[in-house]
């Protein structure tokens, strides 16, 4: 018996029986702020990801009304137009002004892409990035 007791002071340095976990050294307290912190950052991800999804929204309608504009302008230059040169002209200066809106949307598509894969990426990651930053 004396030599179980001798064994175990030479293990672990005192007379019990206990040992030490390094990676089980948290306090609850200690989880408890981790946990806010966390949590802080999801609502702080969440609330950029609904402002970027409104302005996607926006800059979407404000794009149909130009659309819509834009054929209203046609409709006026086409009526308004006297002469077979004068329709051709007006339907290339459309076709052109809509494949500049052509090419504006697939810039916004890919930037708005961009930012939610990259906004799903951190939350995926649970807010890591910025809970560990705070």
């Amino acid at each position: 018996m004396a030599q179980a007791n001798a064994s175990n002071k030479t293990v672990n340095g005192s007379g019990d029986d206990s040992r030490e976990f390094p990676g089980l050294n948290y306090v609850p307290a200690e989880l408890a702020e981790i946990g806010k912190k966390r949590m802080a950052a999801l609502v702080e991800i969440q609330k950029e990801l609904f402002n970027t999804l409104e302005s996607m929204n926006q800059a979407w309608f404000d794009r149909a009304r130009s659309e819509a504009t834009l054929a209203t302008e046609l409709v006026t230059r086409l009526t308004s137009a006297r002469s077979v040169p004068e329709t051709a002209n007006a339907y290339q200066e459309c076709l052109t002004k809509r494949m500049d809106l052509i090419a504006d949307d697939s810039r916004r598509m890919f930037a708005d892409g961009q930012k939610i894969m990259h906004m799903g990426a951190r939350l995926l990651a649970n807010g890591a990035d910025d809970a560990s930053a705070a």
